[in-house]
């Protein structure tokens, strides 16, 4: 049974399922997401499975789509506040799920990491990555990481080739500007899409060393790299090189310039590859490069999403039962589009119809290094004065110079609060 939820692309999934003997009795688990209409018509078979294999158990799914992680941890909040919380629920790792995990609102799944060896189930670099204090509290989901997407049919008309550095890439841009077209499109409402142009640059104009410094604030953000990078950022708005007027759009509304043609690149991650044939695009048309930022090693940013328990839920069990189960190899190899990017080792989609997701598949599971985005380093009143700053350079209303004091002077500002 199908319901619409009152988040406008929310979608709620109402379906029977059976447990292991020791779940017998009727239970039901409400599963938050942050999946999309097309997302929900492919889990949906995935909930009718689990009704055949487990009898018993009622899930919930209900979706928070579109926004990111601008809103979605909000609603989550105040669900658990209410005394009404999810059993199982979606989240990004790192700082977005800090105050989760520091407000005990998760429950930590040490026991069940034991239980059903998860350790052993995905690539060490993941598990690392949700590991707090030393103990687990999230099973990784999807392996997230992202490149610059590109028309390829854009770049063959104007001979352009894929750029190994950050002069390159800006080579790129001035040709494309030339011939009427955006380098690149991007959705600054929320914040979180225009913050990986800047983290590209910043990772690129700081090095490796000093972004991972700023990151953990053991570097200061008033530097000369900083300034730097706020002012490249600027000069791809001055230069047009970017679609124009772009802090108000949506980063879904964002795509629609690149699907016309009229933009050339964006910054998605591995999982565009599904967005493009849910949307309908000629997927050949487009491919992806990792960042050039011209250091060694050269990173790019990458992160495991993860599946959660609340500390609250009436039924950790059976929860935990839940997400072991959509977490099997087994199990993903029979929905291979509702797991593209899986964490899942074992997992790998066919290269006959997902080129571009196997490549990634290769990425993600080597030894190459990578970094942490800017809203999964800091907590929410850090990421909001980043956003604060990088929005008004977009905007022309500060200069590098005194944003980049500006964050520095909030930085402190927080941590004299936490002693």
């Amino acid at each position: 049974m199908m319901r619409r939820a009152g988040w406008g692309a929310a979608l709620a999934v109402a379906a029977a399922i059976t447990t292991a003997p020791v779940l017998a009795q009727e239970t039901t688990l409400r599963f938050y997401t942050i999946f999309d209409a097309g997302q929900n018509e492919r889990w949906a078979p995935i909930i009718e499975a689990y009704q055949e294999a487990n009898p018993g158990v009622s899930i919930m799914m209900e979706s928070i789509s579109g926004s990111g992680a601008a809103v979605y941890p909000d609603v989550l909040r105040t669900s658990m506040a209410s005394g009404d919380p999810p059993d199982v629920f979606f989240m990004w790792g790192g700082e977005l799920a800090g105050p989760f995990i520091q407000g005990q609102q998760a429950l930590p799944l040490d026991t069940y990491y034991e239980q059903y060896a998860w350790r052993d189930r995905f690539a060490s670099w993941m598990v690392e990555r949700l590991e707090r204090d030393g103990k687990m509290y999230g099973v990784p989901f999807r392996a997230r990481g992202m490149g610059f997407w590109y028309r390829t049919d854009l770049f063959e008309e104007y001979d352009l080739k894929v750029p190994t550095s950050y002069d390159e890439l800006a080579g790129v841009c001035a040709t494309l500007k030339e011939n009427g077209i955006y380098c690149a499109t991007f959705g600054g409402r929320f914040g979180w899409h225009t913050m990986r142009l800047l983290d590209y640059f910043i990772e690129t104009e700081c090095g490796p060393e000093i972004h991972d410094g700023l990151n953990t604030l053991r570097a200061s953000w008033d530097q000369p790299c900083v300034v730097a990078a706020y002012a490249t950022l600027r000069q791809w708005v001055e230069d047009e090189w970017l679609v124009p007027d772009f802090l108000n759009v949506t980063p879904p509304d964002a795509r629609l310039p690149m699907y016309l043609g009229d933009a050339a690149m964006i910054i998605e991650t591995n999982g565009f590859e599904v967005t493009l044939d849910i949307d309908e695009q000629d997927i050949a048309l487009y491919d992806f490069f990792l960042p050039p930022t011209g250091h060694d090693p050269q990173r790019y940013p990458a992160f495991p999403e993860q599946w959660m328990i609340a500390a609250d839920s009436g039924n950790p069990d059976a929860a935990a039962a839940f997400v072991d189960w959509i977490t099997r190899a087994e199990t993903q190899k029979q929905y291979p589009s509702a797991f593209a990017g899986t964490a899942t080792s074992g997992v790998t989609p066919d290269c006959e119809v997902e080129p571009r997701g196997c490549r990634w598949s290769e990425i993600l599971n080597s030894d190459r290094q990578t970094y942490v985005l800017t809203d999964q380093a800091f907590p929410k009143e850090l990421v909001d004065a980043f956003f604060e700053v990088q929005d008004a350079i977009v905007a022309g209303r500060t200069s590098p110079e005194d944003g980049a004091k500006r964050m520095e002077e909030r930085a402190q500002q927080w941590k004299a609060r936490k002693g």
